[in-house]
């Protein structure tokens, strides 16, 4: 069976990964285990992964396109190296740069080329002896020039540890560390990176991609995309107030009163897609049904999991593919497809919903409309107190390429005054044609079109003028 490995050396790092993999979604042909020192397998139970006890190195998996392991800290990763007398290399990987630290006198003999990433280096630095295609490497004078004319694809390598360490202490939650030379990786696992990496882990898995392969195309990945400020972090402990005017009854009412009306199913099973703090859920379980919730937030998934009735949760994005199978409804509210702000993204999400319902089963979904972003978003600022500080919504909706910006800054109290955070929200704006047609392009039928405010099908009769009549729309689809 493929397996995921997590190893640490250290007994305090074994609740941090226990706690860091509590919403990590294992396939069922996936096997998740922690290898750490015997005495801690006593200590702690975890109910999605197996706690296996070190006995010697020897033991330790040895990576490969069934099994990638992990090492749960550099600390960990390092005292491995220490103890097996091991000179490694190791990528340190950025949404702006990559750097590949190169270690002791071997030649460093990977191809960098092959997997379409170019080495750098500065003058001067002995790196360039031990890359062992000297012909493929970039030159340099110092590092100012090439922050400034290095290229998406571009990997400085070094063999000055002193000048990679001050380069990722400056940012330091946003670097990932890789093992090229022995296909390890690190989880680092006091930040909320172990989700994100696991789940490249479990795609590839299921994928039987090499490991190396999968490292640098992850590289490459970084150091083109740029890393947005991730929403729903901060704000995640002031959703519930800030959502306060939200009738959750009458949402899940409206739900179950769909399916009833267009399904013949018994409905027992349900997934709900991108959940926030799982209010919907909650009510949906409080009523017997059996309910799993996912959303890509694990602030979110926190609070939810804080609360005393609540579903299974896990860690996803809309786009993941779902573990669960045969549910007969699917919900994703609270125009979070409008987070999707490109349509093949939402055409991923339509095939990955497709698979994970029953023949007959339901997708429901609502969008924040047209009439919605110009009525209350185009150009808003709110502000709004809470216990603990104040916050301040600012919007922004850009008419012409449908997107709707909107800035969370709060001001959170402290002994010294206040402290500052904020974080961005993205959506897309869709027209409804735009999505019946992506529908139609599915394996999904559409068969409803509702408004919050009248009960008749909108679809397809009525469809003249919607996004502009209805602030928001429901869309039932249903799996034939």
């Amino acid at each position: 069976m493929p397996k995921i490995s997590i190893v640490t050396f250290l007994s305090e790092e074994v609740p941090l990964i226990i706690n860091a993999c509590e919403f990590f979604p294992i396939k069922k042909e996936l096997e998740l285990e922690i290898i750490c020192p015997y005495e801690d397998t006593l200590k702690y139970k975890a109910d999605n992964l197996h706690l296996t006890g070190l006995n010697n190195f020897a033991a330790l998996p040895v990576p490969t396109p069934q099994n990638i392991c992990f090492f749960a800290s550099p600390a960990s990763f390092l005292y491995y190296c220490k103890q097996e007398n091991i000179n490694s290399s190791l990528l340190y990987v950025h949404p702006d740069l990559a750097v590949l630290e190169l270690k002791g006198n071997r030649p460093f003999l990977t191809d960098l080329a092959a997997y379409d990433l170019r080495p750098c280096v500065l003058e001067g630095d002995p790196a360039e002896n031990l890359y062992d295609k000297k012909e493929e490497l970039i030159y340099f004078e110092d590092f100012p020039q090439f922050i400034e004319g290095k290229k998406p694809n571009n990997v400085l390598i070094s063999t000055n540890f002193r000048f990679v360490e001050t380069l990722v202490n400056i940012d330091n939650e946003n670097w990932e560390l890789f093992h090229p030379e022995l296909n390890y990786r690190n989880l680092c696992v006091t930040n909320g990176k172990p989700y994100n990496l696991l789940l490249c882990a479990q795609k590839q898995l299921l994928n039987m991609s090499r490991p190396l392969d999968d490292i640098y195309d992850l590289a490459g990945v970084r150091l083109c995309k740029k890393n947005n400020t991730s929403a729903y972090s901060f704000f995640a402990e002031h959703y519930d107030d800030y959502m306060a005017q939200v009738d959750y009854t009458l949402w899940v009412n409206n739900v179950l009163n769909w399916f009833k009306k267009y399904s013949s199913l018994q409905l027992s099973k349900i997934l709900e897609l991108a959940c926030g703090t799982a209010n919907v859920s909650i009510q949906l379980v409080q009523k017997g049904y059996n309910v799993t919730a996912c959303d890509n937030s694990i602030d979110m998934l926190k609070a939810a999991a804080n609360k005393p009735v609540k579903p299974k949760l896990y860690y996803a994005a809309l786009t993941d593919p779902i573990p669960d199978n045969n549910c007969q409804l699917v919900l994703c509210m609270f125009d979070s497809i409008n987070y999707l702000t490109q349509t093949k993204q939402i055409a991923v999400l339509l095939k990955e919903v497709s698979l994970a319902l029953a023949t007959g089963g339901l997708f429901i979904f609502d969008i924040s409309t047209w009439e919605n972003s110009i009525d209350n978003f185009a150009h808003l600022c709110d502000l709004h107190r809470y216990n603990d500080g104040l916050m301040v919504h600012q919007a922004y909706f850009n008419s012409a390429q449908l997107i709707q910006l909107s800035t969370l800054h709060f001001f959170k109290k402290n002994p010294l005054g206040y402290s500052y955070h904020s974080e961005q929200h993205q959506q897309r704006v869709y027209y409804s044609y735009e999505l019946i047609e992506l529908i139609h392009n599915s394996p999904l039928k559409l068969i409803a079109i509702h408004s919050s405010d009248i009960t008749k099908n909108l679809y397809p009769r009525h469809l003249t003028g919607i996004d502009v009549k209805f602030s928001r729309l429901f869309f039932i689809l249903q799996k034939e």
